[in-house]
């Protein structure tokens, strides 16, 4: 899940690699984790409207969201502001955000035979194989198993707690940058070190020097642990990323990284 999760992190940050301005996406990230369960793995946030602002990867754009599942049929992607993705041991769930017209989206969903169901007041459909959607608020849902959308549902009534209520993730997303890409993750992410939480942005600062920009941070259970950790942090990071240059410091329980991974050819 880790080598995977990276790698969509660097195709998508290639996407956006032309944009000087990112739209903050912050606010999106923190609306996803409240749908995610308290032990999420891993959430993955995209600024979809940065991306599809730019007219050299528009096509791209429209490639992934079609590659996407019958619910994007009909989504117009103007509509959508944030992609993303929430990644648990047991189920992985799509995100989109964003102002739809759900008129078309119903309408794909019945010719696919999806039926029209209701679960806690929220409008849900569900496929062959289980394959389930739900509207909920400005945001539509999709998994292959009903159980995972049911539980966003639960999270997002309140009647269970969310990804954001963990305070070792929350204090990692209160420190990012928002950016065009950001991934949250917790303890299992890292076989290799042991940190409570932590959170990688990408971004892309200067388009001409064809580097991406990374700021991570990354939480312990202890300054002693982050400080035993410093002693083969850079190096470790330097593989994980491929950065070609790469600084970190200690802040109290935290690492923070700054890097600079080369752009891909493309």
């Amino acid at each position: 899940m880790k080598a995977k999760t990276l790698t969509i992190v660097v195709v998508l940050a290639i996407l956006a690699c032309s944009i000087t301005t990112c739209t903050p996406n912050d606010s999106y990230l923190v609306q996803v984790m409240k749908l995610a369960p308290e032990d999420t793995n891993v959430v993955l946030c995209i600024d979809a409207e940065a991306i599809a602002e730019d007219p050299d990867f528009g096509y791209i754009y429209d490639a992934t969201v079609s590659s996407l599942g019958h619910e994007t049929a009909n989504i117009d992607r103007s509509a959508i502001s944030t992609l993303a993705s929430i990644s648990t041991d047991s189920y992985y769930v799509l995100v989109f955000v964003g102002d739809f017209g759900l008129k078309d989206v119903r309408g794909t969903l019945i010719e696919e035979d999806y039926v029209e169901g209701e679960y806690l007041g929220v409008e849900i459909w569900t496929g062959d194989f289980e394959h389930t959607v739900a509207f909920i608020d400005n945001m539509i849902v999709s998994s292959y198993t009903t159980d995972s959308v049911k539980a966003c549902i639960r999270i997002h009534k309140n009647e269970e707690p969310s990804m954001y209520d963990n305070e070792d993730m929350k204090s990692v997303v209160d420190k990012l940058p928002a950016s065009v890409v950001s991934v949250v993750f917790g303890p299992d992410y890292m076989s290799d070190i042991e940190i409570l939480a932590g959170g990688i942005c990408v971004q892309n600062q200067n388009r001409e020097d064809e580097v991406l920009d990374y700021t991570g941070w990354y939480r312990f259970d202890s300054e002693v642990s982050a400080e035993d950790a410093m002693e083969d942090f850079e190096d470790y990071m330097r593989i994980e990323l491929d950065a070609i240059s790469i600084n970190a410091h200690l802040s109290g329980q935290f690492i923070e990284i700054a890097a600079e991974v080369e752009l891909p050819e493309y």
